[in-house]
């Protein structure tokens, strides 16, 4: 789950993100612009004003060594995280493998949970893009509903470690609870072909709760076949999983 900012060392001991570079402006202020604003704006024969460039607002030295550390700190949590568990990493084991303080990481972070919760949001665009899928098939099937449910499958095991990160901070914390609630149910905005038969306000609720007791339902369900290893019929029980999915999407499950 972790979604890190590269960093390289440039002049000193400052490190700055891939594809910022130092800057002078007048009055010896020292600014990170990124490079193609930077090439940008010294392209032979012309001078393009600040104004008319698309790129990000400038940001200053400071600003970009706060980004860095903020993110090497996310960087080694989640490594921690794989490695101990989230039960077992302290924020000083975070902080060691960042190359910071205990200190500095209360500088950026409350708890160990923030930084699970921050690497759920970064996630959520992949959560999104999985149920826009389910909700742009043309003519939902068993078939096509147990091949959305074989990738969901596959993603579980690919990252069972960072599932297991946000399983074990789900039992622990109420900020990762609440963002897990808030991205699951945040889901039904992009599938507006199968809420578009909900024109009832209290209909429209009633599906978005029931695709949230879906998504529960299928959670548990990767928890513990894939984290946990218990010993089910996978071909029976995605049969089953298959059938709850599909009436829903076809709306056979009326919301009412």
């Amino acid at each position: 789950m972790a979604v890190g900012v590269d960093a390289h060392s440039g002049a000193g001991e400052n490190p700055l993100p891939t594809g910022f570079r130092i800057h002078a402006i007048p009055g010896d202020k020292l600014v990170a612009v990124t490079t193609a604003e930077k090439e940008e704006r010294v392209e032979p024969g012309r001078q393009v004003p600040v104004s008319q460039t698309t790129q990000a607002p400038r940001q200053s030295l400071r600003e970009v060594q706060k980004q860095v550390t903020r993110e090497r700190l996310i960087d080694a949590a989640a490594e921690e995280f794989r490695n101990r568990g989230f039960n077992e990493t302290t924020a000083e084991n975070i902080a060691t493998a960042a190359g910071a303080s205990r200190a500095t990481f209360y500088v950026y972070f409350r708890s160990k949970a923030e930084i699970v919760a921050e690497l759920m949001r970064r996630s959520q665009s992949d959560v999104m893009a999985a149920y826009r899928r389910l909700d742009e098939m043309e003519d939902p099937d068993e078939a096509s509903i147990l091949d959305w449910l074989d990738d969901t499958i596959m993603l579980w095991r690919e990252r069972s470690s960072d599932f297991t990160t946000m399983e074990q901070a789900l039992a622990n914390d109420d900020l990762v609870t609440e963002t897990w609630l808030s991205i699951l149910g945040d889901t039904y905005k992009v599938m507006p072909k199968t809420f578009a038969r909900y024109t009832d306000p209290v209909q429209h609720e009633r599906a978005r709760l029931h695709l949230l007791t879906l998504q529960m339902a299928l959670d548990r369900t990767m928890f513990f076949t894939v984290l946990r290893g218990r010993p089910l019929d996978m071909a029976l029980l995605k049969d089953v999983l298959a059938m709850q999915w599909l009436a829903f999407v076809r709306g056979d499950a009326a919301a009412g």
